[in-house]
């Protein structure tokens, strides 16, 4: 049968970690976890100065072997200075200045669809609209929405990871790009 491998992740800090490091080393191997204790040695009965497991988890200091206790320190020292934890997500409404800022971080292309759309209204356009307007491919639609992704993403992280709702929405069953009403809105206060 070929060997089980577990995987475990202990979060906190040193003493806590070194305290759960040993609680896993104290722990005997497969007969003491259905219950009955495996005897060291090959022993048939328990030997009367044996430790029960607390009393070795108690007594046990647990050593790391040399090649993983500078692997551990190293992540220790690494750790001492944690990277700040990004501040959460609450939900935005587009206003000027986030539009304004979606804009200027955008390409050429996806200027002129953002334009394009404004002007067609609340019912937006289909696809076929857009490539004759423009004179682009369809394709190339759908590259100026990744790079319309890539600047929300940029406006996001510029105002504190703020969740806005996408600028430009397909819709599938209609085969129709429409604006967000909010951002179609700020933009056109503007």
């Amino acid at each position: 049968m070929p060997p089980i491998v577990i995987t475990i992740c202990i979060e906190g800090d040193l003493e806590e970690t070194m305290d759960a490091l040993r609680r896993i080393a104290a722990v005997g191997g497969r007969n003491e976890l259905q219950g009955t204790p495996e005897l060291p040695h090959g022993e048939n009965s328990r030997d009367e100065n044996e430790q029960t497991s607390a009393e070795v988890e108690a007594s046990t200091e647990f050593e790391l072997p040399e090649g993983s206790r500078q692997m551990w320190e190293d992540r220790i020292a690494n750790s001492a200075h944690p990277q700040p934890l990004p501040e959460p997500s609450w939900p935005a409404q587009w206003d000027q200045h986030l539009s304004n800022e979606l804009v200027a971080n955008m390409s050429e292309n996806a200027r002129r669809l953002v334009a394009v759309l404004a002007v067609a209204g609340a019912e937006g356009m289909t696809r076929g609209a857009i490539t004759s307007e423009l004179g682009i491919a369809t394709d190339t639609i759908r590259t100026t929405q990744v790079s319309i992704g890539h600047a929300l993403r940029r406006v996001q992280r510029a105002n504190g990871n703020i969740n806005l709702p996408r600028p430009v929405e397909f819709h599938k069953r209609l085969d129709t790009y429409m604006l967000n009403p909010g951002f179609r809105t700020a933009i056109q206060d503007s």
